[in-house]
């Protein structure tokens, strides 16, 4: 019996129309890969090269749109992709908008914390709050902001630990590079010191510095006394520098200071502590 129903024709017709999708399908793929990839690598081009070279944009705030826009593009991509696949398995076009209406539904209502992960990140790019390559803070997470999607912020602390944070998770940030950053140098001074000659050696330390780091954007200011402890009397210096050079501003104001003080034989104080001896 299942030789008589069996008919060629309808098998040949079968197997070349089963062969015919595969590899629509394959085609399909291969397309929406090449178009990611192309599209990624033209966005990048465009943000880096062209965006970034204007006046209206900074190259951080361009590599931040080109970020936001490749990730927003891919998304596109598959999505059509994966709606071209369902029209040729059967789906009517109205039934496939009919289910990806209620489907938009029920995922707004159960992915509320990846809308607002997407709303997030787009006003982070809309205000410029940061960009890639800014080093900011985020929940006590410090680190170089390496990639920002439409979802996520990835940021690299200084040990190489990367920090993958969801947008709507974010409540404060920090930028350490907007515009400018402050090296911060406090240093002690012995209570036998006279503070009036310290204050001037410090400051015409500060106006050779000013002239010899490249990295100052005006000569440091010395604040004076912030601090009366129980080792020393201590001093503040704030220096406005280039953004991300704060650290090494300091270091080498540290340095500079300290062969000034040697140089004028002014004394660094050390750990002390009086005994008094009581009598029997």
């Amino acid at each position: 019996m299942f030789i008589k129903m069996f008919n060629p024709d309808m098998a040949i017709d079968f197997l070349t129309t089963s062969v015919h999708k595969l590899l629509y399908f394959i085609l399909i793929l291969i397309v929406c890969a090449i178009s990611i990839k192309v599209s990624t690598k033209s966005i990048t081009t465009l943000f880096n090269t062209h965006i970034g070279n204007s006046k209206h944009f900074d190259s951080k705030k361009s590599a931040t749109l080109g970020a936001v826009m490749s990730s927003v593009v891919k998304y596109v991509i598959i999505f059509v992709g994966v709606c071209s696949i369902l029209v040729d398995l059967g789906v009517p076009p109205t039934t496939l908008a009919t289910v990806l209406g209620t489907g938009t539904v029920a995922i707004g209502l159960g992915a509320q914390n990846v809308i607002k992960d997407l709303i997030a990140g787009f006003l982070i790019l809309l205000e410029n709050q940061f960009g890639v390559g800014d080093i900011i803070t985020i929940d006590g997470k410090t680190g170089v902001v390496e990639d920002i999607t439409i979802r996520t912020t990835q940021i690299r602390s200084a040990d190489g630990t990367l920090h993958i944070i969801p947008n709507g998770g974010i409540s404060v940030v920090s930028n350490l590079c907007k515009e400018y950053a402050n090296a911060i140098v406090d240093v002690d001074v012995d209570y036998k010191e006279n503070l009036e000659h310290v204050l001037k050696i410090l400051n015409d330390e500060m106006e050779i510095a000013k002239k010899e780091i490249k990295t100052l954007r005006n000569k440091p200011t010395v604040l004076g006394v912030i601090n009366l402890g129980d080792k020393g009397i201590t001093i503040r210096t704030l220096a406005e520098c280039e953004v991300k050079e704060n650290f090494a501003t300091e270091r080498e104001l540290r340095l500079r200071i300290k062969n000034r003080f040697d140089k004028e034989n002014i004394s660094i104080p050390f750990p002390q502590r009086t005994i008094h001896m009581a009598e029997k």
